[in-house]
C-alpha cells in the first residue's frame, strides 16, 4: 500500500498551485521532480507565481501533483 502511488524522478508532473490569500484560483504549470524528492519549479514559472510579491514566505500553499 505505501508504494501505490510511487513517482519516477524522470516523470512529467502536472502540478497545481493555489496560495491561499494571494490568488484566487488555482495556478497549473508542468514540472519534474528531483533525485531528492522535491518538485522543481522553472525560473520562468516561480516569477509569474510571485506576481505582486517579492516573496511567498509565510504563505499558505495548497499544492496537487499528478502525471502529466
Amino acid at each position: 500500500m505505501l508504494w501505490q502511488f510511487k513517482l519516477e524522478s524522470d516523470q512529467a508532473l502536472k502540478v497545481c498551485v493555489n496560495a491561499l490569500a494571494i490568488w484566487t484560483s488555482w495556478q497549473f504549470f508542468y514540472g519534474k521532480m528531483g533525485k531528492d524528492g522535491r518538485i522543481l519549479i522553472p525560473k520562468v514559472i516561480l516569477g509569474l507565481l510571485r506576481v505582486d510579491k517579492p516573496s511567498l514566505t509565510g504563505y499558505v500553499i495548497e499544492v496537487s501533483i499528478e502525471s502529466a
